[in-house]
């Protein structure tokens, strides 16, 4: 648990001025003084990523938004542990791909016919009324056709911009493995966007 918070603090234009990683390290460490308010800004920073993440990874709002503040609850029980050897953004991707992993594992997503996947329908579709929307719905139906490992370490590099090291660290892999998911993932995510060129 949190201990108390101290008097010493972290002014919000010290916060303002620094890198973002260095930003969310000072919210972290007055967090886990006991500083609710540092908590709710980092959560506020970081759970927008959090949440297009699970949602992309599960498919389902309701069940994302629960992944996220499940997440957030563990991390604010579990600062105390947080031992500043990755990017706070990281560890708390960490936590949360290891949530969406078991809720997979529980309820996997239905899966996705191939040829339906692949036939998704490019931008002279006479149904098209914002090619920018039905582009990221061709996407995340092409995203729902790629295996767990893949879509994971394509949307934490792509979306989220973590580094090939941080997406390892999550995966619990080499840099190289994650290396080889994604660029699977890109080749695949290419041939079924393929009518959208």
């Amino acid at each position: 648990m949190p201990r108390e918070p101290r008097s010493s603090r972290i002014s919000e234009g010290d916060l303002g001025h620094t890198p973002d990683g260095a930003a969310e390290l000072g919210l972290a460490r007055l967090a886990a003084l006991g500083d609710r308010t540092a908590f709710t800004r980092l959560a506020d920073a970081v759970g927008p990523g959090l949440y297009r993440y699970a949602l992309r990874m599960l498919g389902d709002e309701y069940e994302a938004q629960d992944c996220v503040q499940e997440t957030l609850l563990s991390a604010w029980t579990g600062l105390d542990s947080f031992r500043e050897e990755s990017r706070v953004r990281t560890w708390l991707f960490g936590i949360e791909a290891n949530l969406v992993r078991r809720r997979l594992r529980r309820q996997p997503p239905a899966p996705v016919d191939p040829e339906s996947a692949a036939q998704i329908p490019g931008p002279d579709d006479p149904a098209t009324e914002a090619l920018a929307a039905d582009l990221r719905a061709a996407l995340d139906l092409a995203l729902t056709g790629l295996p767990p490992a893949q879509r994971e370490a394509w949307l934490l590099v792509t979306v989220e911009a973590l580094t090939y090291r941080e997406v390892a660290e999550v995966q619990a892999t080499t840099v190289s493995t994650v290396r080889g998911r994604v660029e699977r993932a890109r080749r695949q995510l290419e041939r079924r966007l393929a009518p959208w060129r």
